[in-house]
């Protein structure tokens, strides 16, 4: 996934990682692949989160920044969860794959709106993209979950 992002229009200014192990290894393959540069945290909180923790930790990750890009990198349900929360727009066929299935190193980009999130006047935003490794070219369904 971070091959294949990498040199795309995708922006992430950092990335948050849970403390899990597979996590850490998901989102450190993919920062090494993507962008070695970028902040890598970890944060015991993501495991086990709800997706409404997972916004909190989002939102207090981007502090005041409406421009903010955070990859969150976590675990199912909270994660699925989150992500069919946030899907208020969308191209159709993006929205219904991720309302099945939100698969291991899944990758959901969102335009939203700290502003509005946080008055409470809007708790979703615009699916950008939802791409799974099994989407990547030549992949199909040779991918297999990490170890």
């Amino acid at each position: 996934m971070g091959r294949h992002f990498a040199g795309s229009d995708l922006r992430i200014d950092w990335i948050v990682s849970s403390t899990a192990e597979r996590a850490c290894r998901t989102a450190g393959l993919f920062r090494d692949a993507f962008d070695p540069q970028i902040r890598l945290t970890r944060r015991r909180d993501l495991y086990h989160a709800d997706s409404s923790h997972l916004l909190r930790i989002a939102l207090e990750e981007a502090g005041d920044s409406d421009e903010a890009s955070i990859m969150l990198v976590g675990h199912n349900p909270g994660m699925h969860d989150l992500a069919v929360r946030l899907c208020g727009e969308g191209e159709p066929s993006q929205l219904s794959r991720l309302q099945v299935k939100f698969p291991t190193a899944a990758l959901a980009e969102f335009d939203l709106s700290i502003e509005a999130m946080m008055d409470g006047r809007q708790a979703t935003g615009r699916l950008l993209r939802y791409v799974r490794p099994k989407d990547l070219p030549g992949q199909g369904d040779r991918y297999s979950e990490l170890p």
